[in-house]
Formats: C-alpha cells, sequence, structure tokens
C-alpha cells in the first residue's frame, strides 16, 4: 500500500509565519502549535520559536460525534501538511477540493497517523506534531516533498470518513432487482453470486442493477467512491475482491482486505465515459450489480464479467492539476 503523500504531486504553497518571541507561550496549543480556521476549511499553522517535541503530540481541535476511527479501517480525510523547520506546507488536500483516502493502524501511511488517529472520531479536527522517527526519518525522508530524515512535521487531519469490510450497508432489497444473476449474502459480507448455466454476457452493459437500496443521499456525477466489490466472470467463478488481502512485498507489508477508493463516477476530467457512470443517482449504501464492458487478456480472447460493488461513501472527485 502506498505511504502517505508518495503518489501525489508535491507542491509548495509558501511559508507561513512562524511566531515570534514576544508571543506568549499561552497562545499556542499542545506541542507549540497554533491552528486557524475550523473544521472542513484550509487551516493556517503557526508554531512557537525553538525546537519542537521529541515525542509525538497530538490535540483534538473540535471532537465529532461520529464513532471511533478504528484499525485497519479505509480513513478518509482532509489534511495539510507543513514542516516544522522552514514552516513549508509540503502537501494538502484542501486545494485538490477533495479528501484522500488511507488504510489506517497497519502501517500504510507513516507511524505518526497511525498511532495518532486510531480512536479519534469521525467529525473531529486533530493535529498532529510528529517526530522524524515517526514520519518520514526511517525513509531517510522524502526528497520530492522537501522533508529532511530529521524533520518534524506539522499534520492538521479532518476526519470525515472510515469504512471497513465489516461495515454494514443501511439498505433494504430492492424489489425490482431483475435479473437471472441471484446476488445472496449478508450486507456487511462478501457477497455470493448463482449465474443460471448458460447465461450469456450481455452484448452491451445495461444499466446497474439495485440489490440492495441505500438510505444516503444520491451519487453526483464526477465522484470519487469509497466501495468494496467483487468482480465475477459468467460461469459464478469469482475474478477478483477487496474482500481478499494483499501479500507481502519487497516494498510493502502484506495487507488485509479493505474497501477502496479507486471507483470513480464519470464523466473524467476530459469528458470521458467509464464503467460505473451509471451509478450517478443511485444512493450511498446501495448494493448493486454491474456488468463490465468487455475487455482482451493477452491472447486477444474477449474477457466478460460483472461486480457486485457496495457504496459506502461518495466525495467529490479530486481537481485536475492545470494542464493534465
Amino acid at each position: 500500500m502506498r505511504k502517505l503523500l508518495s503518489l501525489v504531486v508535491v507542491v509548495a504553497l509558501g511559508s507561513t509565519v512562524v511566531a515570534c518571541g514576544s508571543e506568549k507561550k499561552s497562545e499556542f496549543g499542545a506541542g507549540g502549535v497554533k491552528v486557524a480556521s475550523d473544521f472542513g476549511a484550509k487551516p493556517t499553522i503557526t508554531h512557537r520559536d525553538g525546537e519542537p517535541d521529541k515525542a509525538l503530540v497530538t490535540e483534538v481541535l473540535k471532537e465529532g460525534d461520529g464513532p471511533e476511527v478504528k484499525k485497519g479501517e479505509l480513513l478518509t480525510a482532509n489534511y495539510l501538511g507543513q514542516i516544522w523547520r522552514d514552516g513549508k506546507v509540503f502537501d494538502n488536500s484542501y486545494d485538490r477540493g477533495a479528501p484522500s483516502s488511507f488504510p489506517i493502524g497497519i502501517g500504510g501511511v507513516i507511524g505518526g497517523w497511525d498511532e495518532g488517529l486510531v480512536g479519534k472520531k469521525i467529525g473531529s479536527r486533530v493535529m498532529l506534531s510528529i517526530p522524524a522517527d515517526k514520519g518520514y526519518g526511517p525513509q531517510g525522508g522524502n526528497e520530492k516533498a522537501g522533508i529532511t530524515k530529521e524533520d518534524t512535521l506539522i499534520f492538521v487531519v479532518d476526519l470525515v470518513g472510515a469504512a471497513a469490510n465489516d461495515t454494514k450497508l443501511d439498505a433494504e432489497p430492492a424489489t425490482s432487482a431483475n435479473s437471472p444473476i441471484k446476488v445472496t449474502g449478508e450486507l456487511n459480507a462478501e457477497p455470493k453470486v448463482t449465474v443460471p448455466a448458460g447465461t450469456k454476457p450481455p452484448a452491451k452493459p445495461g444499466k446497474p442493477i439495485v440489490v440492495a437500496l441505500g438510505k444516503g443521499k444520491p451519487i453526483e456525477k464526477g465522484s470519487q467512491l469509497i466501495g468494496r466489490y467483487v468482480v465475477f466472470d459468467y460461469t459464478g467463478k469469482k475474478q477478483a475482491s477487496t474482500w481478499d488481502g494483499q501479500p507481502a512485498s519487497q516494498t510493502a507489508p502484506a495487507q488485509p482486505g479493505a474497501p477502496t477508493d479507486q471507483l470513480q463516477v464519470g464523466p473524467g476530467p476530459d469528458g470521458q465515459a467509464g464503467a460505473l457512470d451509471g451509478l450517478a443517482g443511485v444512493p450511498v449504501g446501495s448494493r448493486v450489480l454491474v456488468e463490465l464492458p468487455a475487455t482482451k487478456d493477452a491472447k486477444g480472447k474477449a474477457v466478460n464479467a460483472f461486480a457486485v460493488i457496495d457504496v459506502l461513501n461518495s466525495f467529490p472527485a479530486p481537481k485536475q492539476p492545470a494542464g493534465q
């Protein structure tokens, strides 16, 4: 799994003003850090003069009323990260207009996030002052972001959602579901399918079939979904599943199965259509069957498949950088 900030474009947004020595220490919060603006708005961070704390410092600036973040969940958050040494903001999600999602508590992000955010409530704004040993120090820094192996990092994180494979959908069976394929299973577990013998894939994918109708907000065009899915071929054999874990690699430890944020409802940035565009208007919390466009394998043979998708949440898709 990716490390926090490793796959984003890092943009220097300028330096913040470091507090002068004449200001009273009481004007700063935990760890000598002060944060301006409220939950959901891009924060401005200032800090006291001198060296940062050597230990991880966390402060809940605004406590939410949602459930506590649990180890192993896919956490969705807005955040801004700043270097203590020079006040440089090296990344933030607010300018992209959309939150980002990360597996939390299992080594998928820097240690300060894993330690500081598990147990906090959704809807909270949290300040983290992260020493190098719990940041990028063990990796030798992050040259692309301008972070050295000795840098303390300050983050402000707005926790906007979390989901896991056992998150139960708030949904009711859809009486209008009309498909020869039968989808079964609990709404907090991997779905199963029964495909009648001789079922042929459609010549052209049709509209998504709602298996269980959620009670959330309708999905909007141009959305990024948090969801989980299973892909089946037309014999009913499973081809891929977010419930299945990922084996260890040379660059990452083994990861348990988890929801994903890599589900997009178009149109894309250039107006292109996508396989999930038909989900626009379907309520969040739904379980849907989506027929997928045919693809070709390495030998040029057509591969037909369908997916059963649980839509756990929906957010605006990130803005595309200028020129892309």
